[in-house]
């Protein structure tokens, strides 16, 4: 019992993450946004430095 329950426990967790990665993947597409590009220095509040 406890093997069985060990892999559903896995079956479930790799199901989960495979949903949830194409969800992002289906929402990122559909808005044209890149969810891995980099944060600008200016959402942090650094100002760049003066030439």
């Amino acid at each position: 019992m406890s093997h069985f329950l060990s892999v559903l426990l896995l079956v479930t967790a790799v199901f989960l993450t495979v949903c949830l990665g194409v969800s992002a993947w289906r929402i990122s597409d559909e808005r044209g946004v890149e969810i891995t590009g980099q944060i600008p220095h200016q959402s942090f509040g650094l100002k760049p430095a003066a030439q």
